[in-house]
């Protein structure tokens, strides 16, 4: 499985964000690239979100995402968070994830409003990798956690993609060098 882009361009009224974009994803892969050079901008095209402008963008089957926000239903608990998104696993499932995550059983039941930043990051990484899907972008899923957790989570990602490509976008380089795999880039954009 994987997504392919062909000269792909987008654009915010006469400011170019991505021009020319050729691109495969398949396995890992990294990117890494100053603010403002339309990492966010490839995701939501991805995600079909946005359309592009010029070129092609094809994906094989489905794409979840974690985004930067973690965008939680904040009156549904942290198992029902990743349920929402996860009807083909049982409580059970949901919950070993989480425990794997370093989310003990009384945070399971915490209405999401409830969780500390770095539980609630776990939950909504939780709720993207267990979703059924062909692709995974993961933008800056790791942000917020202290060391240890971090390491728990990356290692957890990484036995939680079972052969699906990723995306990665983050401005950690420890991050990007413990995932490996391909580096994206997205080409600088002379300014108009």
């Amino acid at each position: 499985m994987k997504a392919i882009l062909k000269g792909v361009g987008k654009r915010y009224g006469d400011q170019w964000v991505l021009r020319d974009l050729d691109l495969t994803l398949e396995g890992v892969n990294v990117l890494m690239a100053p603010s403002g050079r339309g990492k966010t901008t490839l995701a939501r095209l991805l995600l079909g979100l946005e359309q592009p402008d010029s070129g092609s963008l094809v994906a094989d089957g489905r794409i979840v995402a974690q985004f930067q926000e973690d965008r939680l239903c904040g009156q549904l608990s942290a198992v029902g968070n990743v349920a929402l998104c996860c009807p083909q696993l049982g409580r059970e499932q949901i919950e070993a994830a989480l425990e794997e995550l370093g989310l003990c059983e009384e945070d399971w039941a915490k209405p999401a409003r409830q969780l500390s930043g770095g539980q609630a990051r776990r939950v909504a990484l939780a709720r993207a990798l267990l979703a059924p899907a062909e692709g995974v972008i993961l933008d800056e899923p790791f942000k917020g956690l202290d060391e240890e957790t971090r390491q728990r989570a990356m290692d957890w990602v990484h036995r939680a993609l079972n052969g699906r490509w990723l995306l990665l976008i983050t401005h950690d380089e420890q991050e990007a060098g413990a995932f490996g795999g391909a580096s994206v880039v997205i080409p600088e954009l002379q300014k108009n």
